[in-house]
Formats: structure tokens, sequence, C-alpha cells
């Protein structure tokens, strides 16, 4: 059944050009095969799965849009899956500065980054710079994400975007955004949340000081009354090209699977964690630029605290050729991590890029004793035609204690565009 309401989806939602005229439509068509084994790094669950996901658009000129993201996928490991992430229809009415949208379409928020069946309104008020959201339906999870599935949902967001361009020599404000956000979920409790995001920026009139942004944004679980997430950072641009930013957080990572950069930086944790740092960034030419930083990081009490220290630069001196190398460090009570990671992108061709990256790492932890790892990541992306991609991708990394880890794959991509033009009549 499930099958059948796919099918008829696709179909419903690429309507042909020669009978519906006034509808546009786009899309992204990608085949995968892959073969890894990165579920865990403790014990080996190697599989080989083959994947189809897909990404279409229709919209005309009425203010209406349908939408559908889809994947079928087979593995040695689960055997057939396949799953619809979104299925919508939105439709914009213009006179009443309001878009309504129903169906499955994606959320995220401080619930992680999930589906949602139901429906949402947005009514906007440009002239005045504000904007009005209600959602409701029934969050589901989105395969491994850590994120939410529950009963149901509904919540309510406030946007406020001001150019107010008000100065003085001290802090001039040009703008000022300010979000609040109100969020009940239902399971087998009830829990509120409350959201307050704001963010003031402007330029100076002096010749020591350039630029500056000062953003806060909270989540508080109302019955509880524990921040689920905080985030502070403050940006402070000495020249065009000199910034030092100092930022604050506290949350949990929503990724389930680390990226491969990921996993060789220190300040990346499964778990709850406050994270404060100081960084200096200088674009020192037009090719050549660094970064250096020093963070605290705080995990599970107020006792587990750990200092780190991160440097690295980024040149394009070669016209075709970019490279980064980074280091990074912290030290955690009995448990340290220090890691070196070097990054290049290389044009061969108008149809062809080549990524090269490179980690090697020092770990020490009460749970696994000392490891030694080293990585490498090789991607290769060819342009078979104007709108087809072959993607070639494969990762190794060897650990002296842990399972050693790979991924290797094989991606074509198809991009779809039968956009048509308005004729004025």
């Amino acid at each position: 059944m499930k099958l059948k309401a796919f099918f008829l989806s696709i179909c419903l939602l690429m309507p042909a050009s020669n009978v519906y005229s006034a509808w546009n439509w786009s899309g992204v068509l990608k085949s995968k095969v892959q073969a890894d084994n990165r579920y865990t790094r403790y014990v080996d669950h190697p599989q080989v799965l083959g994947e189809v996901w897909g990404s279409f658009e229709a919209f005309d000129h009425d203010g209406w849009r349908t939408a559908i993201d889809f994947v079928a996928r087979e593995s040695s490991k689960y055997g057939f899956q396949g799953d619809i992430y979104q299925l919508y229809a939105e439709k914009q009415i213009k006179e009443w500065h309001s878009t309504i949208k129903a169906g499955r379409f994606q959320r995220s928020d401080s619930l992680g980054f999930y589906n949602l069946d139901g429906a949402s309104l947005l009514y906007q008020l440009p002239e005045q710079g504000l904007s009005f959201s209600i959602y409701g339906g029934r969050p589901t999870r989105q395969e491994d994400v850590r994120s939410v599935s529950g009963d149901w949902l509904y919540g309510v967001d406030m946007l406020s975007q001001q150019q107010l361009n008000w100065r003085n020599n001290i802090l001039p404000i040009d703008l000022w955004l300010l979000r609040f956000g109100f969020q009940q979920f239902h399971d087998d409790h009830t829990s509120t949340r409350l959201t307050l995001a704001n963010t003031i920026s402007g330029e100076f009139k002096n010749d020591f000081l350039h630029a500056y942004e000062l953003s806060f944004t909270s989540t508080l679980e109302t019955e509880s009354g524990v921040f689920e997430q905080v985030f502070m950072n403050f940006m402070l641009d000495i020249t065009e090209g000199s910034r030092i930013s100092i930022n604050y957080s506290l949350y949990e990572p929503k990724g389930f699977f680390p990226t491969f950069k990921e996993k060789f930086y220190s300040q990346y944790y499964q778990g709850r964690q406050d994270l404060l740092g100081l960084n200096f960034d200088q674009q020192l030419t037009d090719t050549f630029s660094y970064h250096v930083g020093g963070k605290r990081a705080a995990r599970k009490s107020e006792h587990d605290i750990g200092y780190g220290f991160d440097m690295g630069v980024k040149s394009n001196y070669f016209r075709d050729l970019v490279v980064t190398a980074d280091f990074d460090m912290l030290e955690f009570g009995k448990s340290s991590t220090y890691n070196m990671y070097f990054s290049s992108q290389y044009s061969i061709g108008a149809n062809s890029l080549l990524n090269l990256n490179l980690a090697y790492s020092w770990d020490t932890s009460p749970l696994y004793g000392k490891n030694r790892g080293a990585g490498t990541e090789l991607k290769f992306r060819y342009k078979l035609y104007s709108d087809i991609f072959l993607d070639l991708a494969g990762s190794y990394i060897v650990n002296s204690r842990l399972n050693n880890e790979y991924l290797v794959g094989l991606q074509a991509t198809w991009y779809f565009d039968n956009f048509q033009a308005k004729v004025s009549h």
C-alpha cells in the first residue's frame, strides 16, 4: 500500500509540460551503491546497500507548490526499506500575505531534525518586518537522525526583523532580529518548550573597528526548568579581513553519524556539553588566511572540564587548488585527544573535481585506553553531461585499538529542470 501511494505521488507531482504549461518543475535523482562499517567503532557490522533518493517540486505562477522527497534502499543488513520524507502541497495567498502548507514536511528545531505530518500557516507583514508561523501535527523520526517521534505537537513562532540604522559612537545598531517560539510536545508525557533568539549587528564609522554581530539563542524546557540548548556568539571585525569571535554553546549534537572530519575534531561529542571558545581569523592576502583559538569544554558535571587549542591555515595560491591544514587538541582529565587534519580540493578540468583529506589522531580514553588513528578520504566528481554527475568516494581509518573503519561508494546524480518563463499577455 505504501509503495502504491509512493508511485502515485510521483506521477501527481510531475505534471507533463505540454498539458499543464503553467506549471514548472525541477528536481534531482540520486542512485548510490555503498559498502561501509560506519555504524560502530567497537563492533564490526559491515553492510552493502543500493539506494535511490529523489527530490522533486512543481510550482505555478499562482502561488501553488507541491514537493516530494523519497528514498528506496536495499541493504545486506536491513533488507528493503522505503520511505517518503516529504510530500506536501503549499499555497501562497498574496492578498492575505499568507502561505498554507499541508502534508509531510521537514522541520528543524530544539527537538532535532524530524518529519511533521500536519500543517502550517505563515503570515507576513513585510512592511512592518514581522512574520508569524503556526504549525501542528505528528512528529516522526527520519531514519537514524537523533530526534523525536511522538503522538503530536503544535507550536507558534514569531519573527521580527527591523532595519534600525541607529547611529551612536559606542554601539551602532543597523539590524535587529528577534524570534520567539512556543512549542508543546505530546507523547507518554507532555513537555513545553520556549525559544528566544536575538541578534543585533552594525557597522562602525571609525578607522579602528569595522563591524560587529551579537547573537543569542536559548530553548527552555519548562517542566524540568532545564535549558536544552543555549548559543551565544559575539563577532567583532577589526577590519574587513580580521575577526575576533567569542562563542558559547550548551547543546547535544543531533547527528547520529559524525562525518569524516568530525571524527577527528576534539570538540565533537555525542553527549551533552557546554563549550566556550575564543577565536581569531585573519585574511592576510587574497589567497592566504589563518585562524587560532582556544576553548573550554564541560561534560556530565561541573567537575568534568577540559581545555583545548586549535589553529589552521587555508591557501588558494594556485588557481585550481585549495589547501587547508588544521591542528586541534583537547585535554579532559584522564582523557585527551590531539588531531591533525589536511584537506585539498583540485579542479582537474572543467568537468572534474578531486578532494583529498588526510587525518591523524592521538586519543587517550578511560574506556578503550590509548588509540592512534590515521584516516584518508578521497572524493572524485565528474560531470558526464550538463545535468548528470558521477561521484566516487572512499574513506579508510586505521585504528591501533579500535576496529578499522571504511566506506566506499559510487553515486550518479541527475538534475532536472523544466522551468518555463511566465508569458505576459
